[in-house]
């Protein structure tokens, strides 16, 4: 896949979405990341990409920290039982990132020391590193308990944390109560972190384990981003667009949901239709969206991302725009992402039929763009066969994913 992406905007853009995950977790990940590097960079054991993948992975070790229940004991000092998010991230990272030789450090870590001694050397370091410099942060972040974290160490070692590894943390002189002052103007972490390049694979493959880190949350939602890119690249075909338009619109079209990571599970997973003031909830998923892409890309893409939801005739949201402020390529997310919603199934509905679809989109002309309609209704099996070919692949890696979850999962019950 190709997207239009600038490579050195994709950290940020992983770094605003993980802040809208939980707001007791925002930028968490990222000061997990700059301790990691504080720590390793005295040692001088790694490269600078080495050291800026290990970043990255520092700050994606709570990607899959999406079920509230966790993410409650997870903010406390003293860490218990937490495995759910540890396995989905490591899933979403062996599956989807550049990544996943390093997945098994989000795996186990959380671990203690007799659980990761299978691991090789390097992965046990950075397992019980990131497992430290996230404590350190817990700790360092409530008010007057930085002091305790030594404490916390002296109490796991050898039991959570191997002795020689506590040393490497203490030796490298890391003073948490202070060294978050200097996270944005440390030149030399965000040289490494921000500034090595990503190749184009490493930047869409991020992207795209984002993603399906918001749309693997339910099977009901599994293939919809997949699905709504499919159908814009081809609907952008039909009205002639260039290559790079098509490239702009397949890029707001995969983005235009990633502000769905900010929208409670609750709210996402319902079974039923939603009430009026979880609309209004669900709703803000477009806010966040423009958040998190905002000064990160193109703002012709950004709008594309944003105004799925508006409608010609004002009627839209969120900022109710009329026919002339609305771009072709507004418009084409816009029905691609009413089509895949239409021809899904949710918990509350089937997928409707062939003619149901034709028929609610054609009662929405005026309010969706009449020529892409025509074209929709024309080529729909075309259409449909094309989102079906695409989004296949899709639902095998979920129920994969799915699959492999719930094996891993017994097997800690187990222990």
């Amino acid at each position: 896949m190709q997207l239009k992406l600038k490579n050195e905007k994709v950290i940020s853009i992983l770094e605003k979405t993980l802040n809208h995950v939980d707001s007791r977790l925002i930028d968490h990940g990222k000061r997990v990341a700059y301790l990691m590097f504080k720590v390793l960079s005295p040692q001088n054991i790694f490269s600078d990409k080495q050291l800026r993948d290990i970043c990255i992975l520092a700050m994606l070790h709570d990607v899959g920290a999406y079920k509230t229940e966790e993410i409650d004991k997870m903010v406390i000092f003293e860490t218990t039982n937490i495995w759910e998010h540890s396995v989905y991230g490591y899933l979403f990272l062996k599956h989807f990132s550049p990544l996943k030789d390093l997945a098994p450090v989000i795996y186990y870590h959380h671990a203690k020391c007799d659980e990761i001694t299978h691991l090789t050397a390097e992965h046990q370091l950075l397992a019980q590193l990131i497992s430290l410099c996230d404590r350190a942060d817990v700790f360092a972040q409530h008010k007057g308990k930085a002091a305790d974290f030594l404490i916390h160490m002296e109490k796991y070692r050898d039991i959570k944390y191997r002795s020689d590894i506590i040393e490497i943390f203490l030796t490298a002189g890391v003073d948490i109560d202070k060294v978050f002052n200097s996270i944005d103007s440390d030149a030399e972490f965000n040289r490494v972190f921000r500034e090595i390049p990503l190749s184009d694979d490493e930047a869409i493959g991020y992207i795209k384990m984002v993603i399906f880190s918001i749309d693997f949350r339910s099977s009901q939602t599994v293939i919809h981003t997949a699905g709504a890119t499919c159908i814009s690249e081809i609907l952008a075909g039909f009205m002639g667009m260039d290559e790079n338009k098509i490239m702009k619109v397949k890029t707001g079209a995969m983005l235009h949901d990633i502000g769905k990571i900010g929208i409670p599970i609750h709210i996402l997973e319902s079974p039923e239709r939603l009430s009026d003031s979880d609309m209004e909830i669900m709703k803000t998923h477009v806010a966040i969206t423009e958040k998190i892409l905002d000064e990160n890309l193109d703002d012709d893409i950004k709008h594309i991302a944003a105004r799925h939801h508006e409608k010609l005739d004002g009627t839209g949201y969120p900022r109710h725009l009329k026919n002339s402020d609305i771009t072709l390529a507004d418009r084409i997310v816009a029905i691609a992402d009413i089509f895949m919603a239409l021809c899904q199934r949710r918990t509350y509905k089937e997928a409707f039929p062939k003619e149901k679809v034709i028929a609610i989109l054609s009662g929405m002309n005026g309010l969706l763009d009449e020529q892409m309609l025509s074209l929709v209704v024309e080529h729909f099996d075309e259409i449909l066969e094309a989102m079906h070919k695409e989004t296949l692949p899709v639902i095998q890696d979920y129920n994969a994913i799915k699959e492999e979850y719930q094996q891993i999962m017994e097997k800690i019950k187990k222990r």
